[in-house]
């Protein structure tokens, strides 16, 4: 590994992808339940920014810093809920660069789909939460009144 002018090991900007789970411990007070209430697993895909010399170490400090935002708390239908960190997913390197500057790419990923499907397909499958319907108004209200859980 190189080192800089002061000694100390280079290091590099990294996009960490990490995946939680949201795990429901209890069931729902019946009393609370309502229209919003839906039965399913929930995961959240987050990019963390890392510097580090070597993809190695950007995992193992993502790791480490997923772990510690770990938590439970009461949702609104009195369930307790566990954010535990299931794992890392992958690694991009951003730049080398001490300060990262503006438009800075932090993640991206290539989805490789048929020829035939088509964008609203693609929309639908892999952003559900961007597609529309009537189905989903209730839902996406929901989310948007609850940024803070987001």
């Amino acid at each position: 590994m190189k080192t800089n002018k002061t000694g100390k090991l280079d290091s590099h900007w990294y996009g960490v992808k990490v995946l939680y789970q949201y795990f429901m411990v209890d069931k729902p007070n019946p009393e609370n339940i309502d229209e919003n209430y839906e039965e399913h697993q929930i995961f959240q895909e987050s990019i963390l920014l890392i510097n580090a010399p070597s993809f190695d170490q950007a995992y193992e400090i993502a790791e480490k810093k997923a772990k510690e935002c770990e938590d439970s708390y009461t949702n609104v239908y009195d369930q307790t809920v566990k954010f535990q960190f299931i794992e890392s997913l992958d690694a991009f390197l951003l730049c080398e660069e001490e300060e990262l500057p503006n438009g800075t790419e932090v993640y991206s990923r290539f989805l490789h789909v048929p020829k035939k499907e088509s964008l609203a397909n693609v929309l639908s499958r892999y952003y559900p939460e961007v597609t529309e319907d009537e189905t989903d108004l209730i839902r996406k209200n929901f989310i948007l009144r609850n940024r803070d859980f987001n």
